[in-house]
């Protein structure tokens, strides 16, 4: 490890006399999709960089200064839908945008187009290009934690799902190439069941966006989508290794794609593999914390002037240990591995994957079309099928060790249709109707009662939101309407079988605007209310969650959740400095939340802590800010700060399991290509949590110190071929995270160096 820490140090070095310029140059035409007019003063800018850009009188433009490698770029005119090209940029190129088309591309250049903000005046980051490329390799949840305002919530070193302003879990929607993500992701431990290999770009809303994509939206939205299919003949393809040093693993994956002779036809298929075994604390192994994930998606579509087909399947499998030292005998022993410094167990290294642990299965299958009726109106129909299979295993006696805990099953199919309308060229909106039917079973065998029960849940929903734009500002309205209901099937206490059955039914809405006060500044106001059922989990668990190591009780008396939520961000975007800055505030009547109760229970099956699901009316509010500064041409600088406050009001004290505040710093060198093409750059990057001085007095041990984590980077790249090596918590800190469940038996995963390699092909 020395050694390698030697080479990075080296390569850091020599960047510095390495500096220089970029100097290549993306120039090209604004033109109307229809009559071939030039759209005059449209705004192009790379979403990497902040460089950018308006077109002139004639709708021309001119970007220089650029990198070579991979880009995005996206075109915005007002009374357009804006458009956004992912290229490789190797020489001078010529790219002209039309925008509300698909997008022709000039000059060898490999692209891909997708339409933008279909709600321009939510608070919103995009990852794509070389950024996403980068995050590769991590799951989900460690990718998006590199935008502000998002953290995870951990079961571990190998569990995470992301956390947006203090929110997850069923109050964040995630959709996949817009199919609302659905498994048993009510549980902490439950990681989205999703391959980020799929992803071409990532999108992370911040506002309560529930009038599009579903009323529980409390927290905000993911949008996992995929590039576009090519339209045209030819294949390409891209292959990505990553090995690390924690775990002694990495993932490889890859992805080719192409299109038939017949224009308007594509295809894609994406394939990845990822293997770790144990991971090291600082100062021990953290035993049985292995993972296996393999996944797997086709798609085929046609796109057309008048109309889209698209066909798209995934599949994604995943095994995950959990730390063995988290399950304990008795409450003695419980009590005393909660203050001890180490776990109490640890054992050789190995890939093997022991009880406790869990195993996923996720399938998705979408068909999707879409017809224009006339220069007014777009009909879309969709239709989703998933199935989700969990199986959960604890340490357990005999052969029976081979029987799991919790076995669920859980089916969900989705309809939608939507008309989407433009009647004039300042107005534009999308009605909608849509319907989920979903069945959770609980697989018998187990021989332990069901932490949730079986229940079929139906939901039914009508939609409504319109767009006013004009050059100074854009203004946008919606209203939902949503009726749930739930059928129970349990056995109480006295083992009846009894059938309770719930309907909940509300009215949601959202409101905001884009203002525009100069090419450099503007600014979004959203304000919009977004409520959510109580879920399943939250009303009957009774028992185990052995993935979590805690005694869960449910409470069947709940309510529903109510929020409003306003969040303003203002922007200034200039080539050379950007700066976003968001404050929200979001009041929850009635907020549901799983709470330590500070008292211990031996059951059959061990010690564990106990919690229950308890309700509030609670108040979250905070602050972040995104800061890019090109400091000089081979210096850039990165800064982000993430502030939240919480508090419960009727007890007067803060809310459980709320993210500390928190701070990200990044400087980057990159030097000029040489005559080849090739090109070096260099990071170092820090991050600082604070001590989380906002928790309540039960919970089982005081909030851990806060940490500071370093981390350096070192990239070579020649046209489709890139290498990024680096090392996370270059230190090798001891530390553990408030966020982390398994924080009260064991440390965090200490030093690890990672290796990266992309080709494009």
């Amino acid at each position: 490890m020395n050694k390698t820490l030697r080479v990075i140090v080296l390569l850091f070095a020599g960047i510095l006399q390495l500096h220089g310029q970029c100097d290549l140059q993306l120039s090209g035409t604004v033109l109307d999709e229809h009559d071939l007019t030039p759209l005059d003063y449209s705004t192009i800018y790379v979403l990497e960089t902040g460089q950018g850009t308006l077109a002139d009188s004639l709708g021309a433009y001119t970007l220089s200064g650029l990198c070579p490698g991979k880009i995005t770029v996206v075109c915005s005119h007002v009374g357009c839908d804006p458009v956004q090209i992912s290229l490789i940029l190797n020489r001078d190129t010529t790219l002209n945008f039309y925008p509300e088309h698909h997008i022709e591309v000039l000059d060898q250049v490999v692209t891909t187009a997708n339409k933008v903000a279909e709600a321009p005046a939510q608070t919103r980051t995009d990852l794509s290009g070389q950024t996403l490329e980068r995050l590769q390799g991590r799951s989900l949840a460690q990718m998006l934690e590199s935008v502000s305002g998002v953290t995870m919530v951990q079961t571990g070193p190998g569990i995470a799902k992301p956390m947006i302003h203090g929110l997850y879990g069923n109050r964040i929607l995630i959709v996949q190439n817009d199919v609302r993500q659905e498994g048993q992701q009510w549980g902490i431990d439950h990681a989205p069941e999703i391959d980020p290999t799929v992803a071409g770009t990532m999108t992370v809303i911040k506002g309560a966006e529930g009038v599009r994509y579903g009323p529980d939206a409390l927290g905000g939205v993911i949008l996992v989508k995929p590039d576009p299919l090519p339209r045209s003949a030819g294949l390409t393809g891209s292959l990505m290794t990553h090995l690390q040093s924690n775990g002694l693993g990495g993932k490889v994956s890859g992805q080719i794609q192409g299109g038939l002779q017949q224009p308007g036809w594509g295809w894609r298929a994406t394939g990845s593999l990822r293997l770790l075994g144990d991971q090291y604390a600082p100062d021990y192994i953290l035993s049985n914390t292995g993972q296996k994930e393999w996944g797997f998606s086709a798609q085929a579509g046609y796109t057309g002037n008048k109309g889209t087909l698209d066909l798209y399947y995934s599949l994604y499998q995943a095994g995950f240990g959990i730390l063995r030292a988290a399950h304990i005998g008795n409450t003695t022993d419980l009590q005393a591995a909660i203050q001890a410094d180490e776990p109490w167990i640890q054992n050789p290294f190995t890939y093997e994957i022991l009880n406790p642990q869990q195993r996923v299965i996720h399938h998705l299958a979408k068909v999707e079309a879409s017809r224009k009726i006339s220069g007014m109106w777009t009909l879309k129909g969709r239709y989703s099928l998933q199935f989700d299979e969990r199986k959960e295993y604890d340490v357990r006696r005999g052969d029976r060790d081979n029987i799991p805990a919790l076995d669920l099953t859980i089916i969900s199919q989705q309809g939608e249709i939507l008309a989407e309308h433009r009647p004039w060229r300042h107005l534009a909106g999308t009605i909608g109707s849509s319907v989920q039917y979903q069945s959770n079973y609980n697989v018998p065998g187990t021989g332990v009662r069901p932490l949730i029960p079986n229940f079929i849940s139906t939901t039914a929903s009508v939609f409504a939101f319109e767009r006013y734009i004009q050059p100074a500002y854009e203004l946008e309205a919606g209203v939902r309407a949503d009726y749930r209901s739930m059928d129970v099937a349990k056995f109480n206490d006295q083992d009846q079988l009894i059938r309770p059955t719930f309907d909940w039914f509300n009215i949601s809405g959202s409101a905001g605007g884009l203002f525009r006060f100069s090419p450099d500044w503007q600014a979004t106001l959203q304000v919009a209310s977004a409520f959510r059922a109580p879920g399943a989990n939250e009303l009957f668990s009774e028992g185990l969650h052995h993935a979590t190591a805690a005694l869960e009780i449910g409470n069947d008396s709940l309510g529903i959740e109510r929020s409003l939520k306003t969040i303003l961000t203002i922007q200034n975007r200039r080539p050379g400095w950007t700066i976003n800055l968001s404050t929200y505030l979001n009041p929850i009547y009635g907020f549901i939340y799983l709470r330590p109760t500070g008292d211990y229970e031996l059951t059959i099956r061990g010690a564990f802590p106990v919690f229950r699901y308890q309700q509030t009316n609670a108040l979250l509010a905070g602050l972040d800010l995104d800061l890019t500064i090109a400091m000089t041409s081979w210096l850039d600088y990165q800064g982000q700060a993430a502030l939240l406050w919480s508090d419960d009001l009727q007890k007067a004290s803060p809310l459980f399991g709320m993210p500390p505040m928190q701070f990200r710093h990044s400087l980057r060198l990159h030097n000029q290509p040489d005559a080849s093409g090739a090109a070096l750059s260099a990071g170092i990057q820090i991050r600082q949590v604070l001590r989380q001085d906002q928790s309540p007095t039960e919970d089982f041990a005081p909030p851990p110190s806060g940490y500071t984590l370093v981390g350096l980077t070192a990239e070579w790249s020649r046209g489709r071929i890139r290498i990024n090596a680096g090392v996370d918590n270059l230190l090798n800190q001891s530390y553990r995270d408030y966020l982390d469940r398994l924080r009260y038996f064991a440390d965090a995963p200490g030093r690890n160096y990672y290796l990266k390699t992309y080709v494009h092909f």
